[in-house]
């Protein structure tokens, strides 16, 4: 148990469990918003300018009730303010998991090899498997969130591995927000971040101060001296590039890097050397077509888990299922990897039947509930897309393109796997997510 296991993500929950222990309410979408944004070091006015609430709005009505919340939950006597949250949340996750000595499923879930529970979905894999061998090749992963682009990069680089090369994965959510400060500091973030998890020790910040050129220039020279120059092909995998999005002056320079990258293997064999994996959610737009990686390469889209294969994993965990039970749950959630998984994960682990853990599927305490406040956070940020997923919410049959729910919009939600396309209509990509917000909504609606 690492300090870099508290990520984001269990902060999160180990929050929203001391909450609710604490007062039997979960943390509000507003409130899990501002700590997530706060865990960033994102301001209050910066915050104002993303949720389109005053700063003094989050600072005094949702950030003080916040921090006084988490003090009252922790009650330890500290104050917990905007400033040492997170230090105190992950001294007190780490009390807490220390003391857990619970010898159950989970630990025996957790102990089976971690490509146990793994999923292929022919043809994919053997796909990216024969594309990684291709010099110079652009692999480009695209599917919403949690449906299984990690996990396949992780076999990608199993098997890239196994032919001799070198690999690496890279994850975009390390990188914080003084690293993406400008174009400079980020690449050197890149370069420094590779050296380290290559174990190597290339003098990245002699490099850059020596060298001449910008930093793109600095950047390219540096992977050509140092990380291209042996016999063996270099896998970088680039994992989260959504993070950078926000950041349109590096995003754009960055994106237009690597497909140059990606173009100069075609006349320089030194480049033929690098080998790029690139997982995203949604496409750049703001970038020429010519200058974007997104429609170089080749990309694989991952489609949702078939009736055959929820079934081969309700086996894999141990559950007497037949069609029958797969249909009940494929009916909520079809065939999401995350969304089928975690309700057979919870199905072992809980002894709970399938009809209670459909029951409270789409409400804030089922088991689907970070999962959905990710996109209620979302949604809070971007009102053209949350009003226009509303309206799809609310319909009973599949709304039709117009000025609100327009192209652009409609795949953008596409893109992050709220809706399901059909000509140019939208319908809502799963059941859960129609159930989930319409009682939100019109929760929301009543209380004003």
């Amino acid at each position: 148990m690492t300090e870099s296991d508290f990520t984001w993500e269990v902060a999160l929950e180990f929050a929203d469990k001391l909450v609710v222990e604490n007062t039997a309410i979960h943390l509000k979408d507003i409130e899990i918003s501002v700590l997530q944004a706060s865990w960033e070091g994102v301001t209050y006015p910066q915050m104002a300018d993303n949720y389109g609430y005053s700063a003094e709005y989050l600072n005094k009505d949702v950030g003080n009730k916040l921090w006084n919340k988490l003090t009252e939950a922790l009650g330890k006597g500290e104050k917990v303010s905007k400033h040492n949250f997170k230090e105190t949340l992950r001294r007190a996750w780490k009390q807490h998991k220390c003391v857990i000595n619970d010898i159950s499923q989970t630990l025996q879930l957790s102990l089976m090899p971690s490509d146990f529970f793994y999923i292929e979905r022919p043809p994919i894999e053997e796909r990216c498997f024969a594309e990684i061998m291709q010099p110079g090749c652009l692999l480009r992963i695209k599917a919403p969130l949690q449906t299984g682009k990690t996990e396949l990069m992780s076999r990608i680089l199993h098997y890239a591995g196994n032919q001799g090369y070198r690999t690496m994965e890279l994850n975009l959510r390390d990188a914080t927000g003084e690293d993406f400060g400008n174009l400079d500091t980020f690449l050197q973030w890149l370069c420094t971040s590779i050296t380290e998890i290559l174990q190597v020790s290339y003098p990245v910040a002699e490099h850059w101060r020596k060298s001449l050129g910008n930093s793109k220039i600095k950047c390219r020279t540096y992977f050509e001296k140092y990380l291209l120059a042996g016999d063996n092909p270099l896998v970088l995998a680039l994992d989260e590039v959504d993070k950078m999005f926000p950041y349109p002056e590096i995003a754009g320079e960055f994106l237009g890097m690597l497909r140059t990258w990606h173009e100069d293997a075609k006349t320089r064999l030194l480049w033929r050397q690098l080998r790029l994996v690139v997982l995203h959610t949604q496409a750049y737009t703001q970038l020429d077509i010519n200058q974007s990686p997104f429609n170089a390469g080749t990309e694989m889209t991952l489609p949702d888990f078939t009736a055959e294969q929820v079934l081969v994993l309700a086996q894999k965990y141990g559950l007497d299922w037949d069609t029958n039970q797969v249909a009940q749950l494929m009916k909520m959630v079809g065939g999401h990897p995350y969304l089928v998984g975690e309700a057979l994960k919870h199905l072992v682990q809980e002894n709970i039947s399938l009809e209670e853990v459909l029951q409270t599927a789409p409400t804030a305490w089922g088991i689907y509930r970070y999962h959905l406040q990710k996109y209620g956070q979302y949604l809070l940020a971007n009102s053209r897309s949350s009003a226009a997923f509303n309206k799809v919410v609310l319909a009973g049959t599949p709304v039709e393109f117009d000025s609100l729910l327009n192209q652009d919009t409609a795949v953008k939600l596409n893109d992050l796997g709220l809706v399901k396309l059909s000509q140019k209509s939208a319908i809502p990509r799963y059941e859960l997510y129609r159930l989930y917000f319409r009682q939100r909504w019109q929760e929301n609606d009543a209380g004003k």
